[in-house]
């Protein structure tokens, strides 16, 4: 057995850093007055940066689907028509809104063509909303040529960045992205609960004019640009309580991300992932993302190799080993013939010893199973990665 608790090499949430822990462990804040506006502040200015954005941005107590409503929900009307993949159709239904499907194979990115193709055929669409990075298949979108599109469309974009955020450049400004929603226990590492959220100036104005108020009170976004116990933001920056632990652990991650550099951060993921991808290839695994430029710098998911038992390997890993692998034997994706597994590279996992434990408990694993390598080819080539970038 590895460790005494589960290591999680999951996609969500991710293991949080002792540093990160330590703060969260701090006598509690109230979450008004001049301490936390201090590091509130700090924390939206840190997300600005990353976001690479002027936009306002705002944190929710939520998960990120907290983030992805509140955007629907605030900008969406029923009528609307919005562009979406498979995902986001349900928001848009909730709230009246009505979607119009992208149609993407599993494993394959969005096909910007299709996106045109959709604006040039429906008439009046008010958005597109789509997933960055896919954390179920591993595949990262060409969010800027879509975010082109819907600014030559004349149109609102709306990206889920809830496993991008933290592990691979967003250029919020440059790729006219109005609306980046994201979520903190992915690459931005730490525990579930809090939502950071950009809106843009004319998103925000579409909100103002709406024909129909918001549907909601929690997640209305015009009542974050202006609380209405303090819509100057002076003592209160939220409409509602929030999670000053969380809070505290996002600007403490932060400044870890900030200390280490934006780009180093993403090259570090990058490099990790490749790593990752030339690792598991070495080991005779197949990827289900084939194309390197869509494949995803956070997490990477693999097609079970038929004839083997996937339960025991997973349960192995699980159990006699204490690491957690995306993708338990209970819960595959619908509609595909091959079971699935994901290992995540994000956040503090996004390192060396992270990818290279991994590899090497992953190839045990295996050989239980009865799925023979020659031993440490996944860890050689992996080790190669790192050999040659770092």
């Amino acid at each position: 057995m590895l460790h005494k608790e589960k290591f999680l090499l999951i996609p969500g949430p991710t293991e949080v850093s002792p540093d990160v822990l330590a703060v969260m462990g701090a006598p509690l804040m109230a979450h008004y007055m001049d301490d936390f506006m201090k590091l509130y502040n700090e924390t939206i200015d840190m997300l600005k940066k990353l976001l690479q954005t002027r936009s306002d941005v705002y944190i929710l107590t939520g998960s990120g689907s907290s983030a992805l409503e509140a955007a629907i929900c605030s900008l969406i009307e029923p009528g609307d028509k919005v562009i979406v993949d498979d995902f986001l159709k349900e928001f848009v239904k909730t709230y009246g809104g009505e979607p119009i499907e992208l149609s993407v194979p599993f494993g394959k990115p969005i096909d910007p063509a299709e996106v045109e193709r959709k604006l040039e055929k429906e008439k009046d669409v008010k958005a597109i909303a789509v997933i960055h990075n896919i954390t179920f298949s591993g595949v990262t979108n060409p969010i800027e040529e879509i975010g082109k599109i819907a600014y030559d469309h004349g149109v609102f974009f709306i990206i889920d960045a809830i496993s991008s955020l933290g592990g691979i450049e967003i250029k919020t400004d440059e790729w006219h992205v109005d609306i980046v929603c994201s979520a903190g226990q992915k690459a931005l590492a730490v525990p579930a609960g809090i939502a950071p959220i950009s809106v843009s100036q004319r998103a925000l104005e579409a909100m103002k004019n709406r024909k129909e108020p918001i549907r909601s009170l929690y997640l209305n976004l015009l009542r974050y640009e202006k609380p209405p116990i303090d819509p100057e933001k002076k003592w209160h920056p939220t409409p509602s309580t929030c999670s000053t632990v969380l809070i505290r652990a996002l600007w403490k991650s932060l400044k870890n991300i900030m200390e280490e550099g934006i780009e180093n951060c993403f090259r570090r993921h990058a490099i990790a992932a490749k790593a990752m991808r030339e690792g598991l290839k070495a080991m005779g695994l197949e990827l289900l993302v084939k194309d390197e430029r869509y494949a995803s710098n956070t997490v990477t998911a693999v097609e079970w190799p038929k004839g083997y038992d996937y339960p025991k390997f997973w349960r192995t890993l699980y159990d006699d080993y204490n690491i957690m692998i995306g993708n338990p034997p209970e819960h595959q994706p619908k509609g595909i013939e091959k079971a699935i597994f994901r290992v995540a590279h994000m956040g503090n996992t996004a390192t060396m010893p992270c990818v290279l434990m991994g590899l090497a408990y992953i190839e045990k694993a295996l050989n239980k199973v009865g799925f023979k390598t020659k031993g440490g080819e996944g860890v050689a080539a992996a080790q190669r990665i790192f050999l040659e970038t770092l």
